[in-house]
């Protein structure tokens, strides 16, 4: 189980540097390190806690596999990982109509009807999410299995 903690911390740790989204939506590239760029500190520090929860996810996933790396699986690191993900995704997707006017979109995207929103943009995504989402669940899927498992 130590080695799937492992692989799936690093795929989700690694995405922050992979595309996640190709053109039109977002010019050359989409990935958090394109866009927060060299703007990382001033984003800790004076970020909303939307950016605290999606960049501690990097971190904690870092930080499960690194401690799974040593020989010994985090239930409560892989959960807390594994969970940013989610509460981001609940997060904006109850302010669904605030986000797509604040994004001035030149089309009609209603991200309230996800199987639209995934249809208009499952042709641009890339690796990085992939590796994001799915990172991140199977760290919520083993954090949950090793914190209930214990007697």
């Amino acid at each position: 189980m130590r080695l799937i903690v492992f692989l799936a911390g690093v795929a989700m740790a690694a995405s922050y540097f992979v595309t996640w989204i190709e053109p039109p939506f977002a010019g050359p590239e989409f990935s958090p390190a394109a866009v927060i760029g060299d703007d990382l500190r001033a984003t800790v520090t004076d970020g909303p806690w939307q950016a605290w929860v999606f960049l501690g996810g990097f971190a904690l996933a870092g930080l499960a596999a690194l401690v799974a790396l040593m020989g010994r699986a985090s239930g409560r690191l892989s959960v807390l990982a594994g969970a940013s993900p989610i509460v981001l995704a609940v997060h904006f997707y109850t302010r669904a109509d605030e986000l797509r006017n604040d994004l001035g979109l030149p089309f009609a995207v209603d991200f309230s009807d996800l199987g639209a929103a995934w249809d208009l943009v499952s042709d641009f995504i890339r690796a990085g999410l992939y590796m994001y989402v799915g990172g991140a669940a199977v760290l919520l899927l083993l954090g949950l299995s090793l914190v209930f498992s214990r007697d």
